[in-house]
């Protein structure tokens, strides 16, 4: 690309936002005090600063008073009281840039939790996408940027794990904003062996690759250090978020791309709708972050087995919430012991016409959350080694034939919150085997559909444990397939962690 730019020699500008929390827990309650303050509205030589906050909204379920109070667009305060286990004060605020020059993170500090404090607290400040606040984040002029704020004092199970005498804690973030000077990144591009130089400049954070377009049998581009890479309607790739030099490269398969990537990719972006027959292996070294961008894949391998495997860590995403993975034989994804997975804001599919299988056979710790999970004839999701611990929240677990969850292993532990779980099956959720031994499974409020059975167990240390469920064209509370003991129980404890 052949793209000229001119240096332009910027005043500086530095905004300070602050946000400080002060939280006072004691046994089984916890006070919160919170104060959000932005300070500085700069007004020189004909250009404008002005950065503001307005329209928080609150979260589904979060104490909707005090409402944070704005003053001047530039200041949030709050002092917010959090009584009981499970209280959340939570919401999403816009940060908007009403001036006429751009603003960049320069600097940002946020108060990181204790380990002892992060077992009956959780606090986030990050994006609306749950991406996080990073140095280098642009806020353009114009721009809005959802900020969301998340504080919860945690349900425990395990009651022993509070605080056994009043904790003071100061919770802080800062975030310097400055003006910056033009500066630019060089971005590198290969493909097939031909190499293209792209400056990306830090103020535009935005470059379209227009002599390299994506072609037919270019399926991914796979980059490191901080590049989000994506196509315009044109189907030109465009560079975004780059914060430092970076290195692309276009293959012709996703498995291409992970075996040249080294230990660990960044992102791998499926650029079109493909298919392939080879399977992706994440290595027990390796990390992938897999963004589906809104694309479909079909894996189409002509044997009976899985076709990702994980033995280290697979994160899908689609911050697009359109994005694809699709199998058509065994499995979809098979988690190895010891692994790791996240699965945020995609689809994953089986499509196999056979009752033996899983779309997704669980690893040695999992998380999946505002996902759809399906099969067309098999179970959905199922333990897959001894002491697994899969979470599943806010999502839809559907099989259009047998049971949609399974514990088919000891030890295991399944957590499931506010999803929605459909089968035809006289059962949703249940062990397969009889060696799913000392297992527990965790359900809070759920909507669960089956044509019969709500629960199946004939293992005498398999336990239910739900709370506040609805169960559809089945029993009005849970019953039991074959029973070897009473071992459902309705606790709140259901929802704790």
């Amino acid at each position: 690309m052949n793209r000229r730019y001119r240096k332009r020699k910027l005043p500086k500008y530095f905004f300070i936002i602050s946000l400080a929390l002060f939280l006072f827990v004691g046994i089984g309650y916890s006070v919160i005090n919170s104060n959000l303050t932005m300070q500085g509205n700069v007004v020189r030589k004909a250009t404008s600063w002005s950065i503001g906050f307005s329209n928080p909204v609150f979260d589904t379920g979060s104490k909707t008073t005090p409402t944070p109070t704005i003053t001047n667009g530039t200041t949030m305060t709050m002092n917010v009281n959090l009584t009981n286990p499970g209280d959340i004060y939570a919401f999403t605020v816009d940060l908007t840039n009403n001036g006429s020059v751009p603003a960049l993170i320069n600097t940002l500090n946020i108060t990181e939790l204790t380990e002892e404090q992060k077992v009956y607290l959780r606090w986030k400040v990050e994006y609306e996408d749950e991406s996080p606040l990073e140095v280098g984040d642009l806020l353009k002029v114009g721009e809005t940027k959802k900020v969301h704020i998340y504080l919860e004092y945690k349900k425990l199970r395990a009651t022993d794990l509070y605080p056994t005498s009043q904790v003071n804690l100061n919770l802080s973030v800062q975030a310097n904003f400055y003006l910056p000077e033009e500066t630019f990144n060089t971005v590198t591009v290969t493909k097939n062996g031909s190499t293209k130089l792209v400056q990306v400049s830090n103020l535009i954070q935005e470059a379209t690759l227009d002599d390299f377009p994506i072609e037919s049998a270019d399926q991914v581009i796979a980059c490191n250090n901080g590049v989000e890479p994506s196509t315009n309607e044109n189907n030109k790739i465009v560079l975004s978020k780059v914060k430092q030099n970076a290195t692309c490269r276009i293959e012709s398969s996703l498995a291409n791309a992970v075996t040249n990537s080294g230990t660990e990719v960044s992102n791998l972006a499926i650029l079109q709708d493909a298919t392939t027959n080879t399977r992706l292996t994440v290595q027990a070294n390796q990390t992938i972050n897999l963004n589906l961008n809104k694309k479909a894949y079909t894996f189409t391998t002509g044997n009976d087995g899985s076709q990702i495997i994980v033995a280290g860590v697979l994160n899908i995403n689609d911050t697009n919430k359109e994005g694809e993975l699709k199998a058509t034989q065994l499995a979809l994804i098979e988690y190895k012991e010891n692994s790791v997975g996240t699965i945020k804001h995609s689809k994953l599919t089986r499509n196999n016409n056979s009752n033996i299988g899983s779309t997704i056979r669980g690893g040695g710790n999992m998380l999946i959350s505002n996902s759809i999970i399906a099969s067309d004839n098999s179970y959905v999701i199922s333990t897959y080694n001894d002491n697994e611990i899969i979470n599943i929240e806010n999502s839809t677990i559907k099989s259009d034939g047998n049971m949609a969850v399974v514990v088919a292993k000891p030890k295991s532990m399944f957590n499931i919150k506010k999803c929605t779980i459909q089968t035809p099956h006289h059962t949703a959720i249940g062990p397969s085997v009889d060696t799913a031994i000392n297992s527990e499974v965790y359900l809070c409020n759920n909507t669960i559909t089956s044509s019969s059975y709500d629960l199946k167990n004939n293992i005498e240390s398999l336990e239910y444990f739900y709370y506040n469920n609805t169960f559809k064209n089945s029993t009005k509370t849970p019953t039991l397939s074959r029973p070897k003991k009473n071992n459902v129980f309705e606790t709140e404890l259901a929802c704790a962690e």
